[in-house]
């Protein structure tokens, strides 16, 4: 018994000494244990891509003169388009004239016309053109010339005389540009030239 009561001391002490080094939560089975929660914090940094959308277009505006009137169709008085190229030393008068003892109203007529060059852009649209041309019955009596162009080419010419209006038809088919050019030389450059009128000018489309 004395041996026995030995043994339990020791192993008493030596219970006791482990207890003391490794503190009592060590021993797993110990209902004194202590559960130890380990809590970790985790700092997440998300990165968040932002496309911009590009700012809208701005509206471009070119600066300049407006866009000129589109041409009219059917049937156009040449007295109403407006003319683009004029060389010589007067313009175009819309007023009435005297051809052959007949009087006409709204003629154009060129006032001591001395190699005058009237130009309309034309661009097409028509294909006809009719009109009357003469000398009026209150000008000089000189004798002279009216061509009729389309492109730079002559298509038609007429002699001018007083007394004598001439009927004038020219196919305008395909043109883009129409001149209209008188010519009486350099002796009817003076106050006392001759004056040419053209009755009834009519494009046609």
């Amino acid at each position: 018994m004395g041996e026995v009561a030995a043994l339990v001391s020791a192993i008493t002490a030596v219970a006791g000494l482990l207890l003391g080094f490794f503190g009592l939560p060590a021993v797993v089975d110990s209902p004194t244990a202590k559960t130890v929660t380990v809590t970790e914090t985790v700092h997440a940094t998300a990165t968040v891509t932002v496309t911009a959308s590009p700012p809208p277009a701005a509206a471009v505006s070119t600066p300049g003169l407006p866009s000129p009137a589109p041409l009219p169709s059917g049937e156009v008085a040449l007295r109403d388009l407006t003319t683009i190229g004029i060389v010589g030393n007067s313009g175009i008068q819309l007023r009435s004239a005297t051809m052959g003892g007949k009087t006409y109203s709204n003629a154009m007529v060129f006032t001591y016309p001395c190699q005058i060059n009237y130009e309309y852009s034309i661009n097409q649209r028509y294909k006809t053109l009719t009109l009357i041309a003469g000398i009026d019955d209150n000008g000089v009596a000189r004798h002279g010339k009216l061509s009729i162009s389309a492109d730079g080419k002559e298509r038609k010419n007429v002699m001018l005389e007083i007394n004598n209006p001439q009927p004038v038809t020219v196919d305008m088919s395909g043109v883009v540009m129409l001149q209209i050019v008188s010519n009486f030389g350099d002796e009817s450059c003076d106050a006392e030239g001759a004056v040419v009128a053209l009755a009834d000018a009519v494009l046609r489309s």
